[in-house]
């Protein structure tokens, strides 16, 4: 069997260390833990043992994370949500009689004004770890639809009552 070899865009950088795997590129770093060890000639990149393909896929996941970057964007919609970011920490107003702080990750960079945000990350798995933390405090209501939605989800809304 042949060992499967991949190719490394320009400006990346590849190390493995004690089980940890760091890709580097112009719009960031990404650690994963991996087993395998990696041995390169070039651009290319060898894993030995072998990677199985989840791990695979976070190698390319991460490959691309660092020479494109990942952006997911959120949407609050309701009367009176907001966000606002004081000290590293962004701060929602969802309808609840307190205001909700949650710590920025570091490698996550935030843009937003009152009803959108917008997540730029190189690491999607951190991202999307993110993002659904978010949603978790004021998931998108079935009879509303207000909460918080991704930009473009289509939240189905129930019909109210008949009389």
């Amino acid at each position: 069997m042949k060992a499967p070899v991949y190719r490394l865009p320009i400006g990346v950088n590849c190390l493995s260390n004690n089980g940890k795997v760091s890709v580097l590129g112009p719009c960031g770093l990404v650690d994963f833990d991996c087993v395998s060890k990696i041995y390169r000639k070039g651009n290319m990149v060898v894993f030995l043992p072998y990677l199985t393909p989840y791990y695979s896929s976070i190698f390319t996941q991460a490959v691309l994370g660092v020479v494109l970057g990942y952006s997911l964007e959120l949407v609050l919609k309701g009367i009176g949500y907001k966000v606002y970011k004081s000290n590293d920490k962004l701060i929602f107003t969802l309808g609840f009689s307190h205001s909700i702080s949650i710590d920025v990750p570091e490698g996550v960079f935030v843009r937003f004004n009152k009803k959108t945000l917008s997540l730029m990350s190189a690491n999607f798995g951190l991202l999307q770890n993110f993002t659904t933390s978010i949603r978790a405090y004021r998931f998108p209501d079935s009879y509303k639809g207000a909460g918080v939605v991704y930009v473009n989800e289509i939240v189905t809304c129930k019909e109210g009552k008949k009389n």
